[in-house]
């Protein structure tokens, strides 16, 4: 096939033959709305994403990047590297569009704005971060991702907060170290890496992720990076307790968190030791204590054969009036893998009283040792069930965030990102409070609302000037809410001129968590801050 600017078709008349060597010029074309002119134009500075400038904008009020950069342990020698700025741009890049793949790196290559707002000349190749993440050194790459994960949110952790723990799976398909099989209930057979991850209960705010092989999946695992994360914070800073699901509900996990003070609030199994405590409790005709929302608790302890002390336990089961009844004799046998037991009488000779307690629902049971008179019966429950919300953070990581994909032969290169994107993550997570300071707003919709829209870069005069089209139903509404954010922004810049990037920090996070801290001013700012804010 000859090449197409050796063309030798004719020409309507009227129209001027394309005399260029390059296909760059400006051709005809018929649509059904009539005929238009394309015309190829690779040099004028544009982007997909430009609301992200605004974004750029918080993060250098914050000093975050500059932070993020300085303890950067990537470094190279000579002056043909590609540089630590260049490598963690463009990673950052790639993790806002939501992209899962080395490969995927390529759609971000031609921008022409954003790379510029964060100081770099560019991006780079998906083969150079590739190599960048191998480059890193794991100890000390994780080291420094975990202390900016935990600066990001520290200032606000001398509140009373809840830790979240818990455990995912990440199949894999291919040939990558650590691809071990273990538990995968999506999957079963599959090779998969573990994630254990941290969260900041509520806020969706992610503390760190320690990625194990596949075979790794026992809670106990993930213990050392939690408390390798928890001992570089201060003692008034860890968490008012941790709940977790019954794969921490262990012996060796309990006596961990009492052996450094920390409360818990974990589920148990049903073993056969548990199964008879509920089944005594039951007979006995205890009283139940309403815990609202259709849900009743019963207190009482139990120490089993394996521990080494006795523990305050809560049974938990839907209340009389929602749970349907069971006849005498009706026998149900529970489903594998459920951690709530139904308990059913099998005939009325064995001491149970039909007319005294007219329930067969399913039970939970809870082993914690926070103070009873501080966290009665009553609302430990609801406490637990608000544990369920890590897996809306599971959910967003794993499919909108990146948490699935950056795979690689090593699992070092695999840890760093899953970290990075934890912290981009929070990042993003935290400029939303700016929109929606009481819901959280998952990636799935942010994105189209406050990073889409077409950018263009102009210059006149040596002034830079962005020009962003919004391409949202409601962009009029977007455009409005983001530049009374950006104006917000600016005049805390102004004010914060001469702070430290410690105090410029502590009072973005002031504001954006104000709902959450109930009005409340984190410490660590200048005396006179409430004043120059108000005036």
């Amino acid at each position: 096939m000859e090449p197409l600017e050796s063309s030798n078709s004719t020409h309507p008349k009227g129209e001027s033959k394309n005399t260029s060597k390059t296909p760059l010029g400006s051709w005809p074309l018929d649509t059904p709305g009539g005929r238009f002119h394309a015309e190829w134009d690779d040099q004028a500075p544009v982007t997909r994403e430009g609301q992200l400038i605004f974004f750029f904008q918080f993060l250098q009020a914050g000093g975050r990047w500059q932070e993020f950069l300085r303890e950067c342990p990537l470094h190279y020698v000579g002056n043909r590297g590609s540089g630590a700025d260049h490598i963690m741009g463009t990673v950052l890049l790639s993790v806002l569009n939501g992209h899962w793949r080395y490969a995927h790196i390529n759609g971000v290559r031609g921008d022409g704005i954003n790379p510029g707002l964060l100081g770099l000349s560019g991006t780079v190749s998906e083969d150079a971060v590739r190599m960048a993440m191998y480059r890193i050194d794991e100890a000390a790459g994780l080291d420094w991702l975990t202390s900016q994960t935990l600066s990001c949110i520290s200032p606000a952790l001398g509140l009373a907060w809840i830790l979240d723990i818990d455990v995912t799976v990440k199949p894999l398909y291919g040939r990558q170290q650590g691809a071990e099989i273990g538990y995968n209930p999506q999957k079963p057979g599959r090779p998969s890496h573990v994630y254990h991850s941290y969260f900041v209960a509520n806020l969706r705010i992610s503390l760190g992720v320690e990625v194990r092989p596949g075979n790794e999946h026992a809670a106990a695992k993930g213990l050392p990076g939690l408390w390798q994360t928890l001992e570089k914070l201060p003692r008034h800073q860890w968490p008012t307790f941790s709940r977790g699901d019954c794969g921490y509900g262990s012996e060796g996990i309990m006596l961990e968190h009492e052996q450094r003070g920390l409360p818990y609030l974990f589920k148990m199994r049903h073993t056969a030791k548990v199964k008879e405590l509920v089944m005594r409790m039951m007979r006995q005709g205890a009283l139940w204590q309403d815990c609202g929302d259709g849900w009743q608790a019963l207190e009482t302890s139990i120490r089993l054969s394996g521990w080494t002390r006795e523990r305050r336990v809560i049974l938990v089961r839907e209340s009389p009036a929602r749970a349907p009844v069971a006849q005498i004799g009706e026998v149900k046998k529970p489903r594998r893998g459920k951690d709530r037991q139904t308990y059913l009488p099998q005939a009325q000779g064995d001491g149970w009283d039909a007319q005294a307690t007219p329930w067969s629902g399913k039970i939970a049971v809870l082993v914690t040792t926070l103070d009873a008179i501080a966290y009665p019966a009553r609302v430990l429950p609801k406490h637990y069930r608000d544990r369920a919300d890590a897996e809306n953070c599971f959910d967003e990581l794993k499919n909108q965030w990146g948490w699935g994909g950056y795979t690689s032969r090593k699992l070092a290169p695999s840890r760093l990102m899953a970290n990075l994107i934890a912290l981009f993550y929070n990042w993003w997570n935290l400029y939303l409070r700016f929109y929606d300071e009481r819901h959280h707003r998952e990636a799935i919709r942010t994105r189209p609302m406050l990073m889409s829209g077409v950018g263009r870069q102009v210059q006149s005069g040596g002034q830079r000037t962005v020009k962003v089209s919004v391409l949202h139903e409601k962009g009029d509404v977007i455009a409005r809410a983001v530049t009374e954010i950006s104006k917000e922004i600016h005049l805390i810049c102004a004010i914060t001129e001469r702070w430290s990037v410690e105090q410029k920090w502590t009072l973005l996070l002031t504001r954006l968590l104000r709902h959450w801290l109930g009005g409340k001013w984190l410490p660590g700012l200048p005396a006179d801050a409430r004043l120059m804010l108000s005036g």
